[in-house]
């Protein structure tokens, strides 16, 4: 770390932001994660560095600057946003590596430039510092000398190369209009996914939800892990006591197991380490026998269910209902087999 910080103590960047601006920083953040999402490890808003931190592989990071405002349209205010901006992006440098800066803002004209405002539109919008405009270059070398100068902050580590300025279409009250961009890219992650986009809106209110949650403490992040699984998890959770696993019980059983257990069920469906285990386990037997799926599928079940005895911990339950919950949980492991493998394809999961 540069000893030229001011007052040899860092910015603190975690902003009073209003609601909207909350409501954008997250949603940024989800965007952001989207476009990254196969080289992603964790992600962070509301960081001890920057408003949004996208941890990659490879220990590539990158740090966010995100600035709004309801009316998207640039005036008086549009070059302070992006100066002070620059302030704290060019802080974070002299904080830890990384790979790229980004400033991203739902200001449709983000430099206030009106010879340049036809290459900023109404979609996700990204240039490099290279590739921008020689004016809105300037700009950004004025603001980097002066908040340097003004806040005594060393350029030593600053990169413009790795600087990119990015906008995107953010504003109205109806969601539909205010969450369009963010939506699309939800959409294009589940048809890459193989997944029905009727599943997109669920999903985005997760999202929000877990964005807008993380913000609040500064000491979690977000892995991929954790964006995606509740992704499988909405495509697949179900309990059907139509499931061949039940030939061999009566009604009453069947309530049994549905009334007592279709939760624990459920939930043990869901959890990534178990569902990952037991998928692994599948395919090494599938390997090591000449079955053919739906054979294999069946056989790997009656033959294995009792080494997962330990998942129920319960010496006063009847024996044929701790047999039946461990085979209705590996039948309903085993169906989302397939898309467990697009998510996990499409994600780099």
């Amino acid at each position: 770390m540069s000893a030229m910080q001011l007052s040899q103590e860092n910015i603190d960047t975690n902003a009073s932001a209003s609601a909207f601006g909350w409501d954008f920083q997250s949603n940024a953040a989800i965007l952001l994660a989207l476009k990254n999402i196969r080289n992603l490890v964790s992600i962070k808003v509301e960081g001890k560095i920057e408003d949004i931190e996208l941890y990659l592989e490879e220990n590539k990071n990158i740090y966010v600057q995100a600035k709004s405002q309801e009316n998207p349209a640039s005036g008086a205010n549009t070059l302070t946003k992006l100066k002070e901006s620059l302030k704290t992006l060019i802080n974070a440098t002299n904080q830890e590596n990384y790979d790229k800066l980004i400033y991203i803002s739902n200001i449709s004209n983000p430099f206030n430039n009106k010879k340049t405002s036809h290459l900023w539109g109404f979609d996700y919008i990204v240039y490099s510092y290279d590739e921008l405009d020689s004016t809105d270059k300037k700009t950004i070398d004025k603001y980097v000398k002066s908040v340097s100068s003004s806040y005594n902050i060393s350029l030593e580590n600053l990169d413009l190369k790795k600087l990119e300025v990015c906008t995107f279409p953010f504003y109205g009250s109806n969601p539909d209009t205010r969450y369009r961009i963010i939506g699309a890219a939800v959409r294009r992650l589940l048809a890459e996914s193989q997944i029905s986009d009727a599943l997109a809106q669920d999903l985005l209110d997760y999202w929000q939800n877990s964005f807008f949650q993380n913000a609040s403490n500064r000491s979690v992040r977000l892995t991929k892990k954790d964006l995606i699984w509740p992704l499988i998890v909405l495509k697949t959770s179900s309990f059907s006591s139509d499931n061949w696993v039940f030939n061999e019980y009566d009604t009453g059983q069947i309530d049994e197991i549905r009334r007592k257990f279709e939760s624990f069920i459920n939930k043990k469906s869901e959890q990534f380490e178990f569902v990952t285990k037991v998928i692994n386990d599948f395919s090494e037997f599938s390997k090591n026998n000449n079955y053919k799926n739906k054979e294999a599928f069946k056989k790997f079940i009656n033959e294995n269910w009792c080494n997962y005895s330990l998942i129920i911990n319960n010496d006063f339950m009847d024996s044929e209902i701790i047999e039946g919950v461990i085979r209705l949980i590996l039948a309903q492991v085993l169906s989302q087999r397939y898309s467990i493998d697009y998510v996990k394809k499409a994600t780099g999961l």
